[in-house]
């Protein structure tokens, strides 16, 4: 009788109260993404940089670096969702410093869309490894959590075996050129022959100067990794934007 009963509240719910989906980084009613959350970050009217994934105009094929040959050499192309800037920002922040892995799931959908139109379909997926003593003080790795993210959404497997075997300090205020230094044999792949062959998408949540990605790329690449994309929810931009509304 009790089983009954609480099946006819759960109906009820259903009948008078439905579920409202808002935006996941400015919480207005709509999609999971509205419209002018997308406009001021995601910016699909921007093309991005084949080389670093930075955000440039439409007509363009690659920053000014990259043109000049200063961007990563191991990738055959990078792709960032969004620009890391507002909400978009904040939403990546507060997966990461304020122990929310979570919520990356609520973007999931739209993300591994944006991933598939972007990139070609490969073997499987490469999550940015983070040193154990990183992993320790944060308790995951949001690069995981994306790989996960991509795997249930698409079914691409998820290759393991790439460790960050070096401690490496922020990068943060470093250049390019700084950054892959201090990168410098950071990455180690266990079983190369297992590598031979394929072709991978390296995920990451951020990139600026693209040299994360290339200090995984290039272990790949030794290991025989045939085709490398780098993929992320955010990178920086070429150009200066004026957020909508201002």
């Amino acid at each position: 009788m009790k089983d009954c009963w609480q099946g006819a509240v759960k109906i009820s719910r259903a009948l008078w109260y439905e579920e409202v989906q808002v935006c996941t980084f400015c919480g207005e009613v709509g999609d999971l993404v509205c419209p002018t959350c997308s406009t001021n970050y995601l910016h699909p009217e921007l093309g991005r940089c084949r080389g670093c994934g930075k955000l440039i105009l439409k007509e363009k094929t690659c920053c000014l670096d990259c043109g000049a040959g200063r961007g990563p050499q191991h990738l055959d192309q990078v792709t960032a969702w969004g620009h890391y800037s507002g909400a978009l920002r904040e939403f990546i922040q507060k997966i990461k410093f304020e122990a929310h892995p979570r919520r990356i799931m609520k973007i999931a959908r739209p993300f591994a869309d944006w991933a598939i139109s972007q990139l070609p379909a490969v073997d499987g997926v490469v999550a940015v490894p983070m040193h154990a003593s990183r992993l320790a003080e944060r308790g995951f790795n949001q690069a995981e959590v994306l790989a996960s993210a991509i795997h249930w959404e698409l079914g691409l497997p998820i290759i393991e075996g790439v460790e960050r075997i070096k401690p490496t300090p922020s990068q943060i205020l470093l250049s390019r050129r700084d950054r892959l230094h201090n990168l410098k044999d950071a990455f180690l792949v266990r079983e190369p022959r297992f590598f031979s062959g394929r072709s991978v998408w390296i995920v990451d949540d951020v990139t600026t100067t693209g040299a994360t990605f290339e200090a995984v790329a290039e272990v790949l690449r030794s290991s025989g990794v045939q085709e490398i994309y780098g993929l992320c929810l955010a990178a920086g931009l070429e150009i200066k934007l004026v957020p909508l509304g201002n």
